[in-house]
């Protein structure tokens, strides 16, 4: 270092430069200020007369015969040094392990022909870029470079150009590492004509198409790293005999295919990642052979069967069945998460000499788990063997094992007791987690001491009781009780757990909680749940610390206190099914900055809805469903960009229709059923309003007009697929869910998933004929427009509603006949058309075979199947179809022949029970008598 200095100080006070680089590197420790030392080990002086030999350390020791600079090295050598001198210092990131470089690459420094080292890595965010020169101009006359690092410069170069010109331009290149410099495009197979090349580092750029196998084969390849290259695919290939290969790095990459059994020839293989790939088949044995591998991960892939670093025995698949057979001494951490290996846990796998983390989870794992020897001098410290079907006892050897940081057996089917005194010893133990066991009972002793844990998770472990040594955690960070059996009062001593970020004690049977709560001054606590439960009485005073706040389903009752207005970091607010009453605080309005969720749904809050959104409102989801608000909706709503749930339904809203929340970019649902809503939908503001809107639910209120047929126009979320996964609405821990009237069952608490889509006009005034239009919301599972004033026939075209599941078009006063092509809904589930104005036969076919006869009641002039009237006067009409022409209207025709019915059928029942009537009951005598009573 003394060295660079003295030569980087020489440098700066020199007028005259007469050097043949040999490393150019960039250090953010610099003298007066600058952002660049220039390191140069191999110096020429300018006496021509001079030569001499001097030798230098860089990757490798060199001895290089000093030479003069020729003028155009000599001159930019002197114009970079000016523009080093006048670069202005840069404080902002003084400890980045980086160049501290920023700006644009100098273009003296392709002039450098003898240049052999270039380092101008950054860890800066997008602080260096080339441009002018560009890659191609940098590297076009470094002939003698044999390592370019340019790690976190800004390239932006796609396409093939990069890769073409550096084979030939560095034709000796040994390093390259372009880690995070913005590339895309394809990598070209010339890269494999670097020979020497040891190190490849493609990291965390934007790479594609696939990646040539022969570049993996080259002879002197040491490491490859192309992690983060999510659009980047290809396929191991066969590994040669002697390969080199020490580091082989494709996480977050598109790799597939399967792992050739050849890569048992990388004999010096030390790290193996490739977590997040593609990859599938059955792990080859030949992996176990690899002595000198220290990091093995090979998590989320596809991988199947057993894991095989021996082939099966008899008795069934077995996990690394004896350390003697299968080496792996270095094995320092194996990570198979998230696959689907199905294998009986050997004790010998916790065995393994160098093993320290051992990562399983997420497999179809099975079997008992046998304590294993020398627990306490194993050198694991993190096992994690979470959601499996391991049963039976858990080991005492996992709780011998002296060095334990982590261990999470949750999600698995363990049986019996686990004794915590036994881990008192361990004093290194963090993080402890056995959740959803539910066979599984945890024992301590009243007055039990345990190492200061970081994490605890004991959910779904038949907890009865909050246990008492907690009140000694001090450092406990997260503590998870959830779904036990914990009854009583939730004790006030918990609240001073200054650390404590994360309590969950939700489904429990707890009653009350101590009051006061005393939190710290500086409470970690940021999320509290304590949803289904029993608590009572009014709503407590929590930390302002809080970020996450779920009370649902308890007994509170009582207003929210003004001190709900200092919970300042509040995001998510779950405080349903509770009894709370009287008006929501006006500053709900101002803690919608930083509020995402509301949820207030099935209490008894009343009063106007006055709350002030500012154009900060950070809200996605706004449920206030079966309260008792009153007024008009806050038009600043509007502010809330991000709102994707707004559920407003089963209150005293009077108002019309909120048109202004159409320009709500990422609205999905809009519940406004059983309101005092009216007037006319009218028309949209533009034809982007609702882009997203796909649950929409207007019914039970007084709604008058047509049905609007403009908006239907627009409803693209209704009509085509906006590459929405399955997935639930809301976060990771809060799930957003609605009540809505489905297949003719009214459905509460349903979770919305972001492919349902739902549009419900039911049970308002709309009048006129059902729009045509409404057949391009093809994504549609559920139409309801029962119980309005609808006329006209039914639409052959909501035959394309191909996704429709459930249809009620009922109490209205359509007429005409059933549409055949309605059959074509061949995931119909429920249909009602009951109490409407419909004649002819029934279709007979698909789905129309399920329903009943509910489905077609007060429907007089319907005959056929399900019904019990028969269709005589249709008898000779194979088709089952009652006019010839099922597009013109046919009611005046079908009523003639229904008139004729009625009328003989009534003089038929007249004629018959006339006949009975008399011989039966000797009427015949009390009409003579009547005759003669006349005469007199």
């Amino acid at each position: 270092m003394a060295l660079a200095i003295m030569l980087a100080r020489d440098l700066i006070n020199s007028e005259t430069i007469t050097a043949t680089i040999y490393q150019l590197s960039i250090s953010p420790k610099m003298k007066n200020h600058c952002k660049i030392v220039l390191c140069f080990l191999f110096l020429c002086f300018s006496s021509p007369t001079n030569s001499t030999s001097l030798s230098s350390q860089s990757s490798s020791t060199h001895s290089i015969s000093v030479q003069h600079c020729v003028d155009s090295e000599r001159t930019a050598l002197l114009q970079l040094k000016r523009d080093l001198l006048t670069a202005q210092p840069d404080s902002s990131f003084p400890q980045h392990p980086s160049s501290g470089f920023s700006g644009q690459v100098p273009l003296e420094i392709s002039r450098l022909t003898k240049l052999v080292s270039l380092d101008l890595s950054t860890s800066l965010l997008d602080s260096s870029k080339l441009e002018k020169p560009n890659f191609v101009r940098l590297v076009k006359d470094l002939r003698s470079l044999r390592e370019l690092h340019l790690d976190g410069v800004n390239i932006s170069a796609g396409g093939g150009d990069w890769c073409i010109a550096l084979p030939l331009a560095t034709p000796n290149l040994q390093v390259l590492s372009l880690s995070d410099c913005h590339l895309s495009g394809p990598v070209c197979e010339s890269l494999n004509q670097l020979s020497l090349l040891s190190k490849l580092d493609l990291s965390r750029n934007n790479l594609s198409s696939m990646f040539p196998k022969s570049i993996m084969q080259l002879p002197n390849l040491k490491t490859l790293d192309l992690s983060s290259n999510t659009p980047l695919s290809g396929t191991l290939p066969e590994f040669p005999i002697g390969s080199k290969l020490e580091v082989l790095s494709l996480l977050f990459t598109s790799f597939s295919g399967e792992i050739p059994y050849s890569i048992g020839n990388l004999q010096f293989l030390i790290k193996l990642n490739l977590r997040n790939c593609s990859f599938s088949g059955l792990i080859p044995s030949s992996l176990a052979s690899l002595n000198q591998l220290v990091d093995l991960d090979l998590s989320s892939n596809k991988f199947l069967g057993w894991i095989p670093f021996l082939p099966p025995l008899k008795k069934g698949p077995r996990l690394l069945d004896s350390v003697n057979h299968i080496g792996l001494e270095n094995l320092g951490s194996l990570f198979i998460e998230s696959n689907s290996m199905e294998a009986t846990l050997n004790s010998s796998l916790f065995e393994l000499p160098s093993l320290e983390k051992l990562l399983l989870s997420q497999n179809r794992l099975s079997g008992v788990l046998q304590d294993f020897e020398r627990a306490f001098l194993s050198p694991l410290s993190v096992v994690d063997l979470s959601i499996n079907n391991l049963e039976g006892h858990i080991p005492n050897s996992f709780l011998e094992l002296q060095n334990l940081t982590e261990l999470k057996l949750f999600s698995n089917n363990f049986s019996g007791a686990i004794n915590l005194s036994m881990i008192k010893s361990i004093e290194s133990l963090a993080f402890l987690q056995l959740s959803d066991n539910s066979q599984l009972t945890i024992a301590y002793s009243s007055n039990l001491k345990l190492p200061q844990l970081q994490r605890l998770w004991f959910d779904s472990c038949n907890v009865s009781r909050i246990p008492s040594f907690l009140r000694n955690q001090d450092g406990l960070v997260e503590l998870g009780l959830s779904n036990n059996k914990i009854q009583g009062i939730l004790p006030k001593w918990i609240w001073q757990l200054e650390s404590l970020s994360y309590l969950n004690l939700s489904n429990n049977f707890l009653t009350g909680i101590e009051t006061p709560v005393l939190a710290p001054l500086f409470s970690s606590l940021t999320l509290l749940d304590l949803s289904y439960n029993f608590l009572e009485g009014s709503f407590p005073i929590f930390p302002p610390s809080v970020n996450l706040l779920s009370l649902s389903k308890n007994k509170f009752t009582g207003k929210l206190p003004v001190s709900f207005c200092n919970m300042n970091s509040l995001a998510i607010l779950d405080i349903s099914y509770n009894h709370l009453t009287g008006q929501i605080p006006q500053c709900l309005g101002n803690l919608s900055s930083a509020l995402t969720v509301v949820n207030l749904r099935e209490n008894q809050f009343s009063g106007s809805m006055l709350w002030n959104f500012t154009e900060e409102c950070s809200l996605t989801t706004l449920n206030l469903y079966r309260n008792q608000f009153k007024g008009e909706i806050p038009a600043s709503l509007g502010n809330c960009r991000g709102l994707k749930v707004l559920d407003l339904g089963d209150n005293q809203i009077n108002d019309t229709f909120p048109f202004w929340l159409g320009k709500l970019p990422n609205l999905q649902v809009l519940i406004l059923q059983s309101n005092r809503l009216h007037g006319s939908i009218g028309q949209p503001l533009t034809p982007n309003d609702f882009p997203k809107l796909h649950i929409l639910d207007l019914s039970s209120n007084y709604f008058t007009g047509n049905l609007p047929s403009d908006y239907i126009g627009i409803w693209q979320s209704m009509k085509m697929k906006l590459n929405e996964k399955l997935l639930y609405m809301g976060g990771f821990y809060y799930r957003d869910w609605m009540t809505i009237t489905n297949k003719g069952q009214r459905m509460e608490n349903i979770h919305i998933l972001t492919i349902f889509t739902v549009l419900d006009l039911s049970n308002n005034r709309f009048e006129g004929e059902i729009p045509e239009m409404i057949c391009d919301l093809k994504l549609l599972q559920v139409l309801n427009l029962s119980r309005n004033n609808l006329v006209g026939e039914i639409p052959t075209s909501l035959s394309k509603l191909a996704k429709l599941e459930s249809l009620d078009l009922s109490q209205n006063k359509l007429t005409g006949e059933i549409p055949m092509q309605l059959t074509d809904l061949t995931f119909l589930s429920v249909l009602n058309l009951s109490y409407n104005r419909l004649v002819g036969r029934i279709p007979v076919a698909n789905q129309f075979l399920t329903f009943a006869n509910d489905s077609y009641g007060g429907n007089l002039g319907l005959c056929g199947f399900p019904l019990s009237r028969k269709c005589r006067h249709l008898e000779n009409d194979p088709s089952g179809k009652q006019q010839e022409d099922s597009g013109k209207k046919g009611t005046p025709f079908s009523w003639r022949f229904a008139l004729v019915g009625y009328g003989v059928g009534m003089l038929l029942g007249v004629v018959i029970g006339y006949m009975l009537f008399w011989r039966t009951t000797g009427c015949s005598r009390w009409i003579e008598l009547f005759f003669k009573a006349k005469k007199w």
